[in-house]
């Protein structure tokens, strides 16, 4: 790659630029970076007050020399997780970085939008041109690093119209892409050591975000940041808060202590000879600028050899990169935190309000557009199709209900059946009452004056008492009524009295039926009413008194008087 940019803007709108909600971080985080030499652990807790951030532990931890295979991720993650237990470390959210060798990058000039779907769809159809790889096998992300404000807009459109030119100012965006097997590898790797991955960002970036916690006061400035590792240097070139040129770079440096033999002192000089010609690379990019500082960091122990041989062949004031100054690290943990920057960046990135600029795996990806007209005509007929079904289910329900209540056991059509059957008896019985009141109303018989005439003769209820009466037929004139007698004697002279008063007294018929109140024997009377009865029945009341009261009537003596007045009895 020639030159690269990619920062975080505050000009670019939130829309495009705010990659995570705050609620989707923890406020727990542990950064893990680990090369062929040390493992480098941060990890770092945010306050409830905005932007308040705690380092709680910085650690460094040496990877084995022999017996220990770094390409193999399962091996290398077992291992990590065996190292996190030791240090008594039990990591919420865990976030890594992957190298700058591992990524490819680019720098692309695209119209400023503000749609974030949009520009993830410009991104992707202009990236898979250039990558090395398959689009398939790719994971893409992309910053947004320099945005034209409105006064440059203004500007442009003025000169625009006074030279007649069409040319628009455009926004920069570094494109990053890994591929999907080195995601995976890190994905096995916090598997193996029984974590959870969720963030996944680019060592360049973490560097940046170092440097910004480290020297604050030198990011409008042109800066050059050294990353130094035994087995691998990190050229990275800031302009204005902005990385612009990245580069990996492969050396083999040598323990401090051989420094002083020849081979040691070759190693360095090769290592300072590959990191001038990537400088000297980046004086020859469309984004040069005299650099006005130049920062080495790491925790190898040659770090200040390097700064004087760099110093000595460019003149460009070199310095080591200093501990952070805006956050508060743990007591007598100075030395690893500047042996651990990228880790520490990693951490701080991934805290920050916009989170990581790069995070490939939550990659920003186009959103899809669609025809909302069309789609809400197909969601209509849809939910109309619903509607038919929900309403046709429902009348098969209903049917289905109002068949049993109609046609089941004890239904409307067996109710039906027994109404009409009960409306016929009841019709004839009605008929039949009806035909029978006519003819009693016509023949003239005086049944209740014959009903009240033997409610007056029939003896006491001490001796005999009424169980049913019926008139039968009025043609016939027959009265039947059927009584509970106590004795013989009884039953015989009533018989005897009604055939003395006039009435056609059939044989009696009786049985013996004793009840629990020593009534003995049940008869059935059957009274023909004469043509011409010998007794008047209007006159019944003069010629036959009501009976005596029983003595025991509490009204037999005159007791419903009103106590206290003159002439009343008491109780």
């Amino acid at each position: 790659m020639a030159d690269v940019s990619t920062s975080i803007s505050r000009a670019w709108p939130s829309a495009l630029t705010r990659t995570r909600s705050r609620l989707s971080r923890r406020n727990d985080v542990t950064a893990l970076d680990i090369d062929q030499r040390m493992l480098r652990v941060v990890h770092v807790t945010t306050g409830k007050m905005p932007g308040s951030i705690r380092i709680k532990r910085v650690e460094v931890v040496p990877v084995p020399a022999e017996g220990f295979d770094l390409e193999n991720p399962k091996e290398v993650g077992e291992w990590i997780g065996k190292q996190l237990k030791a240090l008594r470390l039990v990591p919420g959210t865990v976030v890594m970085a992957a190298r700058r060798g591992e990524a490819v990058l680019k720098e692309l000039l695209l119209p400023p939008l503000k749609d974030a779907g949009e520009m993830a769809s410009m991104v992707n159809m202009r990236a898979v041109r250039e990558l090395p790889f398959p689009e398939t096998d790719a994971v893409i992300d992309f910053t947004v690093t320099k945005v034209p404000t409105k006064k440059d807009l203004q500007t442009a459109r003025k000169e625009n119209s006074q030279s007649g030119s069409t040319s628009d100012i455009k926004a920069h965006i570094v494109v990053a892409a890994v591929r999907r097997e080195t995601v995976n590898r890190y994905l096995t790797i916090t598997e193996s050591a029984g974590l959870t991955l969720t963030g996944l960002g680019l060592r360049p970036l973490a560097s940046f975000r170092a440097l910004k916690a480290c020297v604050p006061e030198i990011n409008s400035n042109a800066v050059a940041l050294i990353s130094v590792r035994r087995h691998e240097v990190d050229v990275d070139i800031l302009i204005d808060g902005r990385l612009v040129f990245s580069r990996e770079l492969s050396v083999n440096l040598e323990k401090p202590e051989d420094v002083m033999d020849l081979t040691g002192q070759d190693s360095i000089t090769q290592a300072a000879k590959e990191i001038i010609r990537c400088l000297h690379s980046y004086e020859g990019s469309e984004a040069f600028k005299p650099m006005e500082h130049l920062f080495v960091a790491g925790g190898t122990g040659l770090e200040d050899n390097l700064r004087d041989i760099i110093q000595d062949q460019t003149g460009i004031d070199c310095k080591r990169m200093p501990p952070p100054s805006g956050i508060r690290l743990p007591k007598g943990k100075e030395t690893d935190a500047t042996r651990a920057l990228t880790a520490l960046g990693l951490a701080l990135g991934f805290v920050d309000e916009r989170g990581l600029a790069v995070n490939f795996l939550a990659p920003k990806r186009p959103e899809l557009r669609r025809n909302r007209g069309r789609t809400m005509w197909l969601l209509s007929i849809v939910m109309l199709q619903v509607l038919v079904f929900f309403l046709f289910g429902a009348r098969s329900k209903l049917a289905e209900k109002f068949e049993g209540e109609l046609s089941g056991s004890g239904g409307l059509i067996s109710t039906y059946s027994t109404l009409t059957k009960q409306e016929k008896d009841i019709g004839r019985w009605t008929r039949r009452s009806a035909d029978t009141i006519k003819s009693w109303h016509g023949a003239n018989r005086h049944w209740l004056e014959h009903v009240a005439f033997l409610s007056s003769v029939i003896p006491q209820c001490d001796q005999i008492y009424l169980l049913k009466i019926n008139m039968r037929s009025a043609n016939t004139g027959v009265i039947s009524f059927q009584v509970q007698v106590r004795d013989s004697n009884v039953l015989h002279s009533f018989e005897k009295k009604l055939r003395n008063l006039g009435y056609i007294v059939k044989p009696v018929s009786f049985t013996p039926a004793n009840d629990k109140y020593g009534y003995k024997f049940r008869a059935t009377f059957d009274l023909t009413l004469p043509d011409r009865f010998p007794l008047d029945l209007l006159r019944h009341l003069d010629t036959n008194t009501p009976p005596k009261r029983l003595p025991d009537d509490i009204h037999a003596d005159g007791l419903s008087c009103i106590p206290g007045q003159k002439g009343t009895c008491s109780v």
